[in-house]
């Protein structure tokens, strides 16, 4: 067969995946008169304007969000790690020789890599990882909970966009991206996450994930489940730049908010950013430019435009540092393909990832509070699963029954796991607090 066919054949495979990719698992794209944006652009459109991304401005990150008006919140956070994974095209995209013809016209567009970071915590209940453990501890033999499935959850189901029980109808390309473990719940024993809550996808939600990966061939399907240690090892490649973003967003901007607020001294500060640099020989060199514990710690501490600078560098330093990898497991590219950073600064970003919890989230007087979320949701399910019809408002329990296919647990999850930190105080506040509420309050 002549080599210029083959070539025009897998151009033709290319195209056909690339507009299956932006096909909507209900085919809602609702495109309505005069509008001219593209699939991942309504997308893009249909999160930043959904419920649940707005309420991620009263979700915890590490901080409670009534504790002050600087640090982040999940949705500072979501905003930031779009930018970040904005940046990270802008690299794949303008660094010379890093990308092939071919590799080139499988990069997302910067709409859909917005999309996802925007959407990525969308899922997460109220009182951070506090509230993750708690809903899982209630449901660990009803399917379970944990943020990332409640994620693919909320688009593609729970979101009110269209019809019921549609979500938003992301196109399959976006689901890709934000499904970081495509694993579902009961490859499990439950038995053994009694308290935390495995990496996965409900099982429940098993036909949007076997509809997201049909396109797909067989070799490419049984690979992308694969494990290791009982864990998920692969995503798409759009989902791997999410995660960087995630990444460095979450482990850089932390470091600021706790010396802007002084949530730990300067020495616990300095002595973990001296642990971090020294797991990389000291210091880094880049373009001139010397990365250390006493350059960095200096600038964090010396005054507050030296201190965004001290940020801005070590983010900078981060996404110019991306490559991309090839995996060798698949034959869609989408799915071989991820972007990593070199392994001295993926050692440093860890470090940089574990300040929060060494230097703010085991503090006792930080650690109660997680402690109190943590009760007060599970609180709040025990009392809500014991008479739903009468405790939660008709039209949303009658919703969410119909969409869990009368599962009365996972409804009740559901239910709690989109409340606000406030809105759920204020509901336990209501079913426990004596004089707390009154009958014409809005609920």
């Amino acid at each position: 067969m002549p080599s210029g066919y083959l070539f025009f054949m897998e151009l033709g495979n290319m195209a056909n995946l690339k507009d299956q990719l932006e096909i909507r698992l209900h085919d809602n794209n609702n495109k309505r008169p005069g509008d001219i944006r593209n699939s991942f652009q309504r997308d893009k459109g249909r999160v930043i304007h959904s419920a649940g991304f707005r309420r991620l401005q009263g979700k915890t990150q590490v901080m409670g969000v009534g504790e002050g008006d600087f640090h982040r919140t999940r949705l500072t956070h979501s905003i930031e790690c779009a930018q970040i994974g904005g940046g990270i095209l802008g690299v794949l995209k303008n660094r010379d020789g890093l990308l092939d013809d071919n590799l080139r016209a499988w990069l997302p567009s910067t709409d859909l890599i917005e999309a996802a970071c925007y959407a990525h915590d969308i899922g997460h209940p109220p009182f951070g990882h506090g509230g993750e453990m708690a809903l899982h501890s209630k449901m660990y033999n009803h399917g379970g909970f944990e943020g990332n499935a409640q994620t693919l959850r909320i688009l593609t189901k729970l979101e009110k966009y269209s019809n019921l029980g549609h979500g938003i109808d992301p196109t399959r390309r976006l689901i890709l991206s934000i499904l970081k473990y495509p694993i579902s719940y009961n490859f499990f024993n439950p038995c053994d996450y009694k308290n935390k809550p495995p990496k996965c996808f409900y099982e429940e939600d098993m036909d949007v994930y076997d509809w997201c990966v049909s396109v797909f061939d067989k070799s490419d399907i049984e690979n992308f489940s694969n494990t290791s240690d009982g864990k998920s090892i692969h995503h798409s490649f759009d989902c791997s730049i999410m995660e960087m973003a995630d990444d460095i967003a979450y482990g850089v901007h932390d470091l600021e908010d706790i010396v802007a607020r002084g949530l730990a001294s300067r020495d616990s500060v300095e002595k973990c950013l001296r642990e971090a640099f020294a797991s990389i020989g000291g210091s880094y060199i880049y373009r001139g430019k010397v990365f250390n514990a006493d350059v960095i710690c200096g600038m964090l501490y010396k005054d507050s435009f030296s201190r965004k600078t001290a940020i801005s560098e070590l983010v900078n330093l981060f996404i110019t540092n991306i490559f991309l990898e090839k995996k060798e497991k698949f034959n869609s590219v989408l799915l071989d393909y991820k972007v990593v950073i070199p392994d001295d600064l993926g050692r440093l970003l860890k470090s940089f990832k574990g300040f929060a919890h060494e230097l703010v989230i085991k503090k006792p007087n930080v650690f109660q509070l997680e402690t109190r979320g943590k009760l007060l949701v599970s609180k709040l399910f025990d009392a809500l699963i014991s008479n739903p019809d009468s405790l939660i408002p008709s039209q949303s329990w009658q919703d969410l029954l119909a969409i869990s296919g009368g599962d009365r647990y996972r409804a009740v999850s559901d239910y709690i796991s989109g409340m606000t930190d406030r809105y759920a105080e204020k509901v336990y506040h209501r079913l426990y607090t004596p004089g707390f509420g009154s009958s014409s309050d809005e609920l």
